[in-house]
Formats: structure tokens, C-alpha cells, sequence
């Protein structure tokens, strides 16, 4: 009977042992379970922010490429507007059509050239922001203390470069009807900040020494030369020369003779 009993009692033992193994195993499921969902909502987080980023970074080149592409369009339609222009000129100036083989001169070309004169290929437009700051100096040279004035002003403004056709020397060959056109370099011809569009942001007058209308000016005139070499590091005269020789090349090409039998060559000055 005994016996009996400790068998039971030791099953009953091996049912609880089982229940709380069971319990624990339940337990650290759950605990699993919600790191499973921690990290989960982490890595979802992570993915979301990267998916902003990257829409964002994608907006961004979106309006870059827009913002190239209307320069560009601007730029054509210029060019376009230039060359009809021109042949606009050509058509009321022609006067020596013949039957015959035509003869070109250089006097002829020059002629036509110099209805062209200040020839603008390229337009630069900018928006700038910038600060004056002047001290009045005193004796041997040196800054008074506190007579800081400064300016701070943002503006726009438009920059045009071309080329003079006017002191142009054409060349013909006449014996191989070969034509040379020797272009000068471009140049800056206009850079204009209208008046309209400069804002004054702050003016701060130093100790004895008030802002006064000269500094206003100057400091318009510094931009200007500012803007103008920023332009030219980003190839404006370059690119003018690029367009400046294939208006003239278009331009002349309309003459009767250039293509058969003269051969026309148009090249840019190195100076």
C-alpha cells in the first residue's frame, strides 16, 4: 500500500514539474515575441525614413533638372531669336545676287558683318546676397574703434556677353574660294542690376561714420565686377564664343555662293 502511494505521489511530482516547465517555456515566448516586435517596428521605422530620404534626394535632383532645362530652352530660344533676326537683316541688305558663278570679297563680307556689330550670344541671370563693411581709419592708417558701417543687400541681375564684329578682316581665297572668318574673343557687353530688383536688408551706421550714398553705389559697382568674374569662371565667355561662331557660320551661310563654290571657315581668336 505504501508503495502504492509513493508511485502516486512521485507521478504528481513529474505532473507539477511539467506544468511549471510549460509555464517558464510560455514565458520566454512571450519575451521573445515582443523583441520580435521591437526590432520589427525599428527595422519599419529605419526602412520609412530611408524611403523619405531617398524621395526627397529624388525631388531635389527633379527640380535641379527642371531648373537646367528652362536655362537651356532660354538659351535656344535666344539663340533663335538672334539668328532670325539676323536674317532679317540679310534679306533687306542683299543687293548683289547675280546669275552668273557669284564673286565674293572681303569688303562684302565685312558689309554684312558689320550689320551685325555688338552680336549677343550668351545671357548670364543671377541672385546675390552680400554685406558692405567699412571702417574710418585714422591717423598713420588705422581703423577708429567702433566706426564699423555696413550694408547688407540682396539683388538680381543679368549679364550679357557677345562679340565686335565690327573690326572683323575677313579673308578670301579667291583662287581656291576659300573664305576665313577670324572672330575676336567674347566679352562682357552689358551687366545690368535693376534698380527694382535690390532689397536692402540692414544698414548699420558706425561711430562718426554714416552710410552714405557713395557706399551704396560702390558697393553695387563691387558686385557687379563680382558677378561678372563668377560668370566667367563658369565658362560664360566660353560658351559665347561656342555660339557666337556658329551664329555667324549660319548667318553667312545664307549668302549666295558659301557652300558652292566658296567654302566658309569661322574661327574664334585665341586672345
Amino acid at each position: 500500500m505504501n508503495d502504492k502511494n509513493n508511485w502516486q505521489h512521485l507521478e504528481d511530482l513529474e505532473d507539477l514539474e511539467s506544468n511549471d516547465t510549460w509555464d517558464k517555456v510560455q514565458n520566454i515566448l512571450k519575451q521573445i515575441g515582443k523583441k520580435i516586435w521591437l526590432v520589427l517596428i525599428v527595422v519599419l521605422l529605419a526602412a520609412f525614413l530611408f524611403v523619405n530620404w531617398r524621395l526627397s534626394n529624388a525631388r531635389d535632383r527633379e527640380r535641379s533638372m527642371e531648373d537646367k532645362l528652362k536655362q537651356n530652352e532660354e538659351q535656344l530660344e535666344l539663340q533663335q531669336q538672334v539668328i532670325d533676326g539676323l536674317r532679317k537683316r540679310q534679306k533687306e541688305t542683299e543687293s548683289f545676287i547675280k546669275d552668273s558663278i557669284p564673286v565674293i570679297t572681303s569688303e562684302q563680307l565685312k558689309s554684312e558683318l558689320n550689320s551685325i556689330q555688338d552680336l549677343v550670344t550668351q545671357q548670364y541671370i543671377y541672385t546675390n546676397a552680400d554685406k558692405y563693411a567699412r571702417n574710418q581709419t585714422w591717423i598713420f592708417g588705422w581703423e577708429r574703434p567702433f566706426s564699423q558701417k555696413t550694408i547688407l543687400v540682396t539683388y538680381d541681375g543679368k549679364i550679357t556677353a557677345g562679340i565686335d564684329l565690327k573690326d572683323v578682316q575677313p579673308e578670301v581665297d579667291e583662287e581656291n574660294h576659300i573664305i576665313t572668318i577670324l572672330l575676336p574673343a567674347s566679352k562682357i557687353i552689358s551687366n545690368e542690376i535693376p534698380q527694382e530688383s535690390i532689397t536692402i536688408v540692414e544698414v548699420k551706421d558706425g561711430l562718426f561714420n554714416d552710410v552714405t550714398l557713395d557706399d551704396y553705389n560702390d558697393f553695387i559697382s563691387d558686385q557687379k565686377i563680382k558677378m561678372e568674374n563668377k560668370a566667367i569662371e563658369r565658362g560664360l565667355l566660353t560658351e559665347a564664343d561656342v555660339q557666337a561662331k556658329l551664329v555667324v557660320t549660319n548667318f553667312l551661310s545664307n549668302m549666295p555662293g558659301i557652300g558652292d563654290p566658296y567654302v566658309l571657315t569661322v574661327e574664334t581668336s585665341k586672345n
